[in-house]
């Protein structure tokens, strides 16, 4: 809850604006290069020299081109064949024909292979990049192509213009450290609307419990769905009964870490499990303090880089182009100019007519999402928003505060003449003495769902598990 959700809803909103600009600017995939390229900070760099290589499977890159391209200034001694570079506060001595770094603090790093020279230009490892002056670095098979990103200084730069929502985040946060328990409660009650039989009403509940770390997150609770089984009952009145008693009492586990994994008893007899506490496993997630979402501070620059990185794992050479379009739209949106300051506080909105502005300004076309949003940013760390929209048939409203370390929730949802839905929450945070765990226990049955519609390994070494129908794909294996 809490601001994330002012904040989710303004991306939201920023994505509607790109997406018709974006669409209008998709062109076809341009053909495989046959050569190895190399973009720095969104910008391809050009080698007078040698190329860019793959060998032995690394990336090597001319050092001098790359470094002058990120503003560095380069100098060689040929006597010794040193090369000295300074970049900001950074100032590096590298030996041609080793692998060694020297930096001016005296600390010595290794890159994993030795560098050489090529038609007067000496070639390192894409590596280099990262180790030496702590950059982003990533290689788009695609395009062929190694990507260098300077993310704290893109980072910096997009939160310049978000020092109220960052100030915000960080007064937040300013009375909690380390890992952080979370406890959530949340219900409602969803009404079918029916007027010759009368009105149904169907309640339904959470309640979680979490710690949340800088590596990880931990999450237990339980929910009653059952509302879901009186949904089905007027089709499958056999599945609904059957279903009925799973959903009233449905609990849970997560350990989101490296991967995510779940533990969902109520599902095992659906799945046709035979260890009801088996975890299922998810594919890899990015660390939560590479999302910027850990348990310590984060910013709005932060947050859109991680968004981005993970929207382009696939092809990263977008990663740069998307984060500063997506962070020219959220600072249209929700920038530092968009607030009004009445004595100590500050106050937001948005609504349709400021929405339309937005996309002519923007160059995207107009939006018809008639809702209203709102937000003020009080003086002693507190926050408040709503949110209203109504369109048709369909209204809805949510409304929600929060401070250092509680936040509520509450909103309608309503549907004319078919239903009325209701729900309110809250949770509170406190300073954990427990640090979450990044895995299930190494002795626990883990069942990978990657590998789940996969051909199957032989059963004789990890045993299948059985269907009602006969075996099926899914294997027990240790975490």
């Amino acid at each position: 809850m809490k601001k994330w959700i002012s904040l989710c809803l303004t991306l939201m909103l920023a994505l509607a604006l790109a997406a018709p600009a974006a669409a209008a600017d998709k062109t076809a995939a341009p053909a495989r290069p046959s050569g190895v390229s190399v973009q720095v900070n969104g910008k391809n760099v050009t080698f007078p020299n040698a190329s860019p290589a793959v060998i032995n499977g690394r990336t090597m890159v001319p050092m001098r081109a790359v470094l002058e391209t990120l503003g560095a200034a380069v100098d060689y001694d040929s006597e010794t064949g040193t090369v000295q570079a300074k970049l900001g506060d950074v100032s590096l001595t590298h030996v041609i024909g080793t692998d060694a770094i020297q930096t001016a603090s005296g600390e010595k790093l290794t890159m994993d292979t030795a560098s050489y020279v090529k038609n007067g230009s000496t070639l390192v490892p894409l590596r280099f990049f990262s180790q030496a002056l702590g950059y982003e670095v990533y290689w788009d098979e695609g395009a062929r192509t190694a990507v260098v990103i300077d993310k704290a200084a893109a980072v910096a730069k997009i939160d310049e213009g978000f020092t109220i929502l960052n100030d915000l985040q960080a007064r937040q946060r300013q009375t909690l450290d380390g890992d952080l328990a979370i406890d959530m409660d949340f219900s409602g009650e969803a009404k079918l609307l029916d007027s010759i039989n009368g009105d149904k009403a169907l309640p339904f509940s959470m309640k979680l419990s979490a710690i949340y770390g800088s590596e990880a997150m931990n999450a237990e609770g339980t929910m009653d769905l059952s509302a879901l089984s009186a949904l089905m009952e007027e089709e499958d009145p056999e599945t609904a009964k059957a279903m009925e008693p799973l959903l009233k009492d449905l609990s849970f586990k997560m350990i989101c870490g490296e991967s995510m994994w779940m533990q969902m008893p109520a599902l095992a007899p659906i799945l046709g499990l035979t260890e009801a506490d088996a975890w299922l496993k998810t594919g890899d997630v990015p660390a939560l303090s590479a999302m910027g979402m850990s348990a310590g501070s984060s910013t709005i620059g932060g947050a859109l880089y991680a968004l981005a990185e993970m929207a382009d794992a696939e092809v990263p050479v977008n990663i740069y182009e998307d984060l500063t379009e997506a962070a020219r739209l959220l600072t249209a949106v929700m920038g530092d100019e968009t607030f009004v300051k009445t004595g100590e506080d500050y106050s937001w909105k948005l609504d349709e007519a400021k929405t339309a502005q937005l996309a002519e300004a923007l160059g995207a076309s107009a939006v018809d999402f008639p809702f209203t949003m709102e937000m003020t940013i009080k003086a002693d760390g507190s926050s408040t928003f709503s949110m209203t929209l109504s369109m048709d048939a369909l209204t809805m409203s949510l409304s929600g505060a929060s401070n250092q370390t509680d936040s509520t929730v509450k909103g309608q949802f309503q549907i004319k003449n078919v239903c009325d839905v209701t729900f309110q929450g809250s949770s509170k945070i406190s300073a954990s003495d427990k640090a979450p765990v990044t895995a299930p226990p190494a002795d626990a049955a883990v069942i990978d769902l990657d590998n789940y519609a996969a051909a199957p390994l032989t059963g004789a070494d990890l045993g299948i598990i059985g269907g009602a129908d006969g075996p099926t794909a899914i294997f027990v294996t240790a975490a």
